[in-house]
Formats: C-alpha cells, sequence, structure tokens
C-alpha cells in the first residue's frame, strides 16, 4: 500500500511537472519566442510577443508585451500591452474571448479580414488608431483613444454599440481635439448618437448615421466659435474630391471666423436646411439659408452688417432678403439666380462713397453670372469716383434711377437694355467743375444705346450732349456736343478733339472709339467746319 501510494504521488508530481513547466516557461522570453512562432504558422500574419503574464487571482486572464503584427506590407499593430480575457463558456475557443484589452499601442485598420476575432467587449486604452478612407485615399489619425466597443469582431458585420474618446484627430491637415463620439451599428446602418470636438478654437457637435453604401445622412451638425483659415486656393477642390456623398438635413454656424484667400467672414452665424453632395455637385432641393456677419471681405471688397435670406429648389435660388453696408452706406436687394443668371427685382443702393477701380474688369462681378438683370435700380445721394489716371471724375449727392436693366451680358459687364436717370448735384470731369449734371440712357429698336447729357460748367457754360452707342463695339455710332459760352478747350480736356478751334459757342458732330477716345467728324462754329481726324 505504502508502494502503491508513492507511485501514486510521483505521478501526479510528474503530471504537475508536465503542466507547471510549460506554464512557467511560457512566461520567460523564451516562452514567449516560442507562442510567437507558432501563432505566426497559425495565421497569414507575422507575430512577435516580447513578454507574457499570468496571475492566478485573475485566472482566465493572460497579459501580453509588446505585440507587433504585421503583414508583407506594413506593420498592422504594435501594443506596448494586450489584455486578453478568454469566454470560461468557450475556453478552448481561441478566436473568440470575453474581453480584449488594447493599452497604448498602434493600430493601422486595413480591414483584417483573414482572421475572424470577436469578444464580448474591446477597450481602448491610451491607443493610437489609423484608418483609411475614401477608398484608402486618406488616412483618419485618432491619438490617445479610450472607450470600447460591445461587442467586436475583427469583420465588423455583426451589431455592435460603440463609446470612445481622442484628445486628438487629425484629417485632411485638420485637427480636431477632445473628440467624443458614441453610437451603434444595426443591419449594416451606423448611426451616431453624439459626436462632438473641438476644432478651430471652438466646437462642433453633430448626429449622423453612416448608411450601407458609405453616405452620410447628417442629422444635425452645429458648429460654435471656429476660427479657421485656409491659405491654399486649391483646398475647396481637394476638399471636394475627398468628400463623400452626402446630405445634410441641418447645419447651423454661430459666432465664427472663417478666412479664404478671397474671401473673409468675422462673427458669422449661418443656418442653412436640406442640401446634398454627390458626385463632387451640391444639391439643393427645397433648401433654405440664413447668413448674417459683421464683417464678409470679398476680395479688397468690405461688406458690414450683412444678412443673406434663401430659398432654393433644383432649379432657382430665391434671394428673399440681402442688405449690408457698403462703402458707408446701404445696399438692398432681392431677386432670383437661375441657369447662370441673376435677376433682381429690386436694387437700391443709399449714400455709398464708392470709387472705381483703375480697370474695370477688376469690378467683382461673379464669373457665374452670364446676365444680370435689374428690375428696378435706385440710388439715392450718393458719391461715385474715379480717380483714373487718363479720365478721373467725381459726382457729389449723386443719384440714379431705371427700369428694366441688364448690366451683365454673356459674362462682359456694360449696359444693355433699360432705361436709367443719373443727376447729381455738383462734381467734376477729367478736371473740369461741373452743376447739376443730367444723364438719361435708354434703348432703340435696334438696340443702340441713347444717351441724353446736359450740365452746367462751373464758370457759367452749358453743355448738351446727344449720342448713340454701339454698346457690341464700345463706339459712338454719333455724338451730337453743343457747347454754350463755355470755350472749347473743354473738347481738349475732356479729350473728345485734341487740338479744337477756339469757339465760345460751338457744334461737334463726332463718331468713333471710346475706350480710348478715337473720334472723328467736325466742328462747326458759326456755320463754319473744321474736320476732326482721330486724335487720342
Amino acid at each position: 500500500m505504502r508502494r502503491l501510494r508513492f507511485y501514486i504521488i510521483i505521478l501526479l508530481a510528474f503530471i504537475w511537472f508536465l503542466i507547471l513547466l510549460p506554464y512557467f516557461l511560457v512566461q520567460t522570453s523564451f516562452g514567449a519566442k516560442i507562442v510567437s512562432q507558432q501563432l505566426s504558422k497559425l495565421s497569414p500574419y507575422s507575430i512577435s510577443i516580447g513578454g507574457i503574464h499570468h496571475s492566478f487571482s485573475n485566472f482566465y486572464e493572460l497579459v501580453f508585451d509588446d505585440v507587433v503584427v504585421s503583414d508583407e506590407k506594413q506593420e498592422i499593430v504594435n501594443l506596448s500591452k494586450l489584455v486578453i480575457g478568454f469566454d470560461k463558456d468557450n475556453l478552448w475557443q481561441l478566436n473568440h474571448f470575453n474581453y480584449i484589452s488594447i493599452i497604448d499601442g498602434v493600430i493601422n485598420d486595413n480591414n483584417i479580414n483573414h482572421y475572424n476575432i470577436s469578444a464580448n467587449n474591446l477597450s481602448f486604452f491610451n491607443a493610437t488608431i489609423q484608418i483609411p478612407i475614401n477608398q484608402g485615399r486618406e488616412t483618419l489619425l485618432l491619438k490617445q483613444v479610450k472607450g470600447r466597443i460591445k461587442p467586436f469582431t475583427s469583420s465588423g458585420k455583426d451589431d455592435y454599440q460603440f463609446d470612445l474618446t481622442s484628445q486628438q484627430v487629425l484629417f485632411n491637415e485638420t485637427l480636431i481635439e477632445s473628440v467624443l463620439i458614441q453610437g451603434f451599428v444595426r443591419d449594416g446602418i451606423t448611426t451616431v448618437t453624439n459626436l462632438g470636438g473641438n476644432v478651430g478654437g471652438g466646437f462642433f457637435v453633430s448626429k449622423l448615421k453612416i448608411l450601407a453604401d458609405e453616405s452620410l445622412d447628417i442629422d444635425q451638425l452645429r458648429v460654435s466659435n471656429i476660427h479657421f483659415q485656409v491659405t491654399d486656393d486649391e483646398y475647396l477642390n481637394k476638399l471636394s474630391d475627398v468628400l463623400p456623398d452626402l446630405t445634410i438635413r441641418h447645419f447651423s454656424l454661430f459666432g465664427s471666423s472663417l478666412q479664404f484667400p478671397a474671401f473673409l467672414m468675422e462673427n458669422s452665424d449661418l443656418e442653412v436646411n436640406n442640401v446634398s453632395y454627390d458626385k463632387q455637385q451640391w444639391h439643393f432641393n427645397e433648401s433654405s439659408l440664413v447668413f448674417n456677419a459683421d464683417i464678409v471681405k470679398w476680395h479688397d471688397e468690405f461688406f458690414n452688417s450683412v444678412l443673406i435670406k434663401l430659398k432654393t429648389n433644383e432649379e432657382e435660388v430665391q434671394i428673399e432678403k440681402a442688405i449690408a453696408t457698403w462703402n458707408k452706406g446701404n445696399v438692398n436687394l432681392t431677386g432670383t439666380w437661375r441657369d447662370n443668371q441673376l435677376h433682381l427685382d429690386q436694387l437700391t443702393i443709399v449714400d455709398v462713397d464708392y470709387q472705381l477701380p483703375e480697370k474695370l474688369d477688376q469690378l467683382l462681378l461673379p464669373d457665374v453670372f452670364s446676365l444680370i438683370k435689374i428690375d428696378q435700380l435706385t440710388v439715392l445721394p450718393s458719391l461715385f469716383i474715379s480717380k483714373r489716371t487718363d479720365y478721373p471724375f467725381r459726382f457729389t449727392n449723386f443719384e440714379a434711377s431705371g427700369s428694366d436693366i441688364t448690366i451683365v451680358k454673356n459674362r462682359k459687364l456694360g449696359i444693355y437694355s433699360g432705361t436709367l436717370f443719373f443727376k447729381a448735384e455738383r462734381g467734376a470731369v477729367n478736371r473740369i467743375d461741373i452743376k447739376y449734371p443730367d444723364l438719361a440712357v435708354k434703348f432703340d429698336s435696334n438696340n443702340h444705346t441713347l444717351l441724353n447729357f446736359s450740365t452746367l460748367i462751373s464758370d457759367g457754360g452749358m453743355v448738351e450732349a446727344l449720342a448713340i452707342l454701339d454698346p457690341s463695339k464700345t463706339e459712338f455710332l454719333s455724338l451730337r456736343f453743343n457747347a454754350y459760352n463755355i470755350t472749347s478747350t473743354l473738347l481738349r480736356e475732356w479729350k473728345l478733339v485734341k487740338q479744337p478751334p477756339m469757339a465760345v459757342n460751338y457744334t461737334a458732330d463726332l463718331h468713333g472709339s471710346i475706350s480710348p477716345f478715337a473720334l472723328s467728324g467736325r466742328v462747326t462754329i458759326d456755320n463754319n467746319n473744321f474736320i476732326v481726324t482721330p486724335q487720342y
């Protein structure tokens, strides 16, 4: 009996030795190397483990140090610590675990699907995750990630919930801080119930869905107090290339400033409803927009106290209200924009001090407008100045009114149709002081511009002029110029005739190019005609 007892003790000791020896051996660097080699053979990846730990106090848990998983192209996982809790109900099922904890590591998510791993709970502690998006053209980088996914499958095909935070997210050179994302996946649709973060000195919050085709359905996006600057002219084009198809139900921007190379808005608010984007094109179907800003700068033009209210559909934009302070005065307009044509019901300009640019092609009219029509134009007392060195002028208490006016045709600025009346209290044309200038503009049946101009000259003379203008060629078909009690040097000062004959009362009948003046015809003095040839 004693011998039998001895054999039993020896056998048990041998069995425990076979169990305990591998147990302690695995927890050495040599044992970790052996495990790494075996796991690499069983998977399509190269796996390296620096160390393995186990504690009887956490019997179903293993801790792995310095875990690196890579394929032929790149390093997929590099973790300082990986904690795996085995599912005691499925202890020998090595592709499913009770929990997995990732601590201080980097994960390159490139859709690992060769080996399906699942866990009841996947937790992150100070992890860095790189996620390819837009078919791998862009990378979303998340740093210092904390939170969990429950349950988790590496295939990502099953339903799950997520609750994650990231201290820094980098996308397309834009840094977002203190990001929170919460939501769930059901039937292939990702519902983000809470998404928020700090960007550009402000913050944003959003609710959205990622549909099965990877398009975005954004129920709400609110951005507050951001200050964002773009110095690259191609930024918006680059952004449109990486944007997925999306629908925005409601977008709001509060107290924010945005600066682009040719555009600036400060302390602005924006509310937009029902817009969508696909195939690099925006769509506005039954959409609405309300925008206001303290300051808007477009190229070199400044607008203050801007308020714009729009309603849109796929065919046109209805401008319900657009008002702003501009050049010390006020601008107010309403109208529609359709098929690259802007049709203003009314345009009212009050008390502005406006100076024409040196070159008329510098006037800021969007290239998208092939045609601009104004039903009713009203300009109330304003200052109108041109400091062009070749032909300066100034009109004080300048007023204008007009109807059915076309000021842009085939994307070229001019006056192509309608009726216009201009007047001023005083002014100067090429340094000649004038009083009460008056100009009427009409069009005949041949679409020629008819000009009727009169003014008093400050030293006591008077000028009347009748002209027919071909706007397509920018030339006078005829110009009848009558001067009373004013020397003919006026013709030279106004660059109509370079060397006119001397007179006080005279008539000029001219025709030719306007810009620059190249006129020919005759000057009549006391029934004597003097021939004029182009001299400028």
